[in-house]
C-alpha cells in the first residue's frame, strides 16, 4: 500500500478554495453503508476525502493543524471547540461499519487510521479499507457521487446529511423514487410510526434547500391509505453544478 506523507496540500488556499474542493465516494458506500456518524464526524470524513485527487494511486497522509480543521469545517474556535474535534477524530478510529471485498468476502472497515496528535498539529490518514470506495478505483460514470464539499460544511443536521449524500447518488436524475422504509432506515428510524417520521424528512428537505447546492422536493405516494413510495424531484442550481459528471 503506497503511502505519500505531507502537509495538507490545501492548507494554503483560502477558506472558500477549500470548501469548493469535491468529495467523491463510490456509490456503494453512500447507498449501502450503515453506519453511527455524527453529524461532525461525517463531515470530517468528508474533509479527508475532499483531499484526494483522481490520480491518486494510495492513501494519502496528511498533516494539519486542529485549527485549520476547525476553521475549514466551520466548528467554531477555542479549547473547547478543538478537544471536540480531537475526540471525533479519534471516535472514527474506533468506529466500523460493514464493507465487501472485491472478492465477495464481508469484513469491516473503520474510517481514519489513527489520528495522532502534538502541539495542536494532527495526522491523519484514512482507513485503508476505504481505497476502494474512493474514485482512484471507481471514477467511472454512474459509479461514484460527487458533491462541494462547502455542502458537507453547510448541513448540520445528520439526517438531511444522509438524504443529501444519497440523493446526489442519483446525480444523473431528476425524479428519484424510493420505497419509504429505504428513507427511514437512511435515518435509522425504521421503527419509528410514518406519521412521526414525517417531520424528521420535512427538516431535512427544508434543510438541503436552504443550506446546499441543491433545490428539492418530494411527495408520498400511497397504495390504498398506506405511504409506500416517495418521489423527489432533484435540481441543482446551475451556478453551482459540478462540472464533467
Amino acid at each position: 500500500m503506497k503511502t505519500i506523507t505531507i502537509e495538507d496540500p490545501h492548507h494554503k488556499m483560502s477558506i472558500e478554495e477549500q470548501l469548493n474542493l469535491t468529495v467523491k465516494k463510490s456509490n456503494d458506500l453512500v447507498r449501502e453503508s450503515r453506519h453511527q456518524l455524527s453529524a461532525k464526524e461525517l463531515t470530517l470524513v468528508d474533509f479527508m476525502i475532499s483531499k484526494h485527487k483522481d490520480s491518486a494511486s494510495g492513501l494519502l497522509q496528511i498533516q494539519t493543524t486542529i485549527a485549520e480543521i476547525n476553521s475549514v469545517c466551520n466548528f467554531g474556535e477555542g479549547g473547547n471547540n478543538q478537544k471536540s474535534t480531537e475526540e471525533a477524530l479519534i471516535n472514527l478510529s474506533v468506529k466500523s461499519f460493514e464493507v465487501t471485498t472485491k472478492t465477495g468476502w464481508r469484513t469491516i472497515a473503520r474510517w481514519l487510521e489513527k489520528p495522532l496528535f502534538k502541539n495542536g498539529e494532527v495526522i491523519l490518514q484514512l482507513d485503508k479499507d476505504l481505497l476502494p470506495e474512493l474514485p482512484a478505483l471507481v471514477n467511472k460514470p454512474g459509479t461514484y457521487t460527487q458533491y462541494y464539499f462547502k455542502d458537507s460544511v453547510n448541513l448540520k443536521q445528520i439526517n438531511a446529511k444522509r438524504l443529501y449524500e444519497f440523493l446526489r447518488s442519483y446525480d444523473a436524475y431528476q425524479v428519484v423514487e424510493v420505497p419509504k422504509r429505504k428513507i427511514m432506515v437512511l435515518f435509522q428510524k425504521e421503527d419509528m410510526e410514518w406519521y412521526r417520521f414525517t417531520k424528521y424528512l420535512r427538516n431535512a428537505v427544508t434543510a438541503i434547500n436552504s443550506h446546499t447546492s441543491m433545490d428539492l422536493s418530494y411527495q408520498t405516494i400511497k397504495e390504498g391509505r398506506e405511504t409506500v413510495t416517495i418521489r423527489f424531484k432533484i435540481l441543482k442550481r446551475e451556478h453551482e453544478l459540478i462540472p464533467n459528471k
